[in-house]
């Protein structure tokens, strides 16, 4: 597949809308679009939706290794696999009105408070609000929700500062715009190795990509 020029992928996000408050209320109470629950008429900002912090969080730790090679990945059996993401995550569940203690260079990955469902025709950009990203925190999410996804969104949490960040489960930490698909667009849903989940999990490094690591 040839790659796309600069001016055609310019071309192609000017087909997109961003949609606005009126717009996503619309939709919302249609049940075309579904982030659910909303607790607060305050997450829904001009143009995006506010996304709550969930209550299970998944600490990143070394735990025995000394390195993440997806070479590992592709090559070992499923079992290997598994053993190795339970060594580099570490799982908590926190309750409301407890805080847990995000330290400066640690990475987290948490579930948002909400559940998604995406129609066929929208994307979702999911990027931190800025009054959390002046204290340090920085959401470094897999920043496109696509078309037909289903499920929670997993935030990658870490901390860009000097002193450790106490978060609560129900917090408003990061927001979501949607954007229209315009003309040129396949609007078929998407698959996603998360489709439906229901908490973070590790996502596989190596898949499709065995004939760069282990050779054919």
């Amino acid at each position: 597949m040839p790659l796309i020029s600069g001016y055609r992928a310019r071309q192609r996000w000017n087909d997109m809308a961003v949609l606005p408050r009126t717009t996503i209320i619309k939709r919302l109470m249609s049940g075309d679009l579904v982030l659910s629950p909303l607790l607060s008429k305050k997450q829904i900002g001009s143009c995006s939706v506010d996304l709550r912090l969930g209550t299970i969080v998944q600490m990143v730790r070394a735990r025995g290794l000394s390195h993440v090679d997806p070479k590992n990945y592709a090559a070992g059996s499923g079992q290997v696999e598994e053993r190795q993401k339970r060594q580099k995550l570490e799982r908590h569940e926190i309750p409301f009105l407890q805080p847990f203690l995000l330290h400066p260079g640690m990475l987290a990955l948490t579930p948002t408070f909400e559940w998604v469902a995406m129609p066929s025709d929208l994307q979702g950009v999911v990027t931190a609000r800025s009054c959390w990203a002046r204290e340090g925190l920085n959401i470094a999410t897999a920043t496109f929700i696509g078309p037909g996804y289903r499920g929670i969104i997993t935030l990658e949490l870490s901390n860009l500062g000097q002193i450790p960040i106490a978060l609560y489960p129900g917090l408003r930490l990061a927001q979501i715009a949607f954007l229209q698909i315009g003309r040129g667009f396949d609007k078929a849903p998407q698959s996603s190795q998360f489709h439906l989940a229901f908490e973070p999990a590790s996502g596989k490094i190596a898949d499709g990509e065995k004939p760069f690591l282990t050779g054919p």
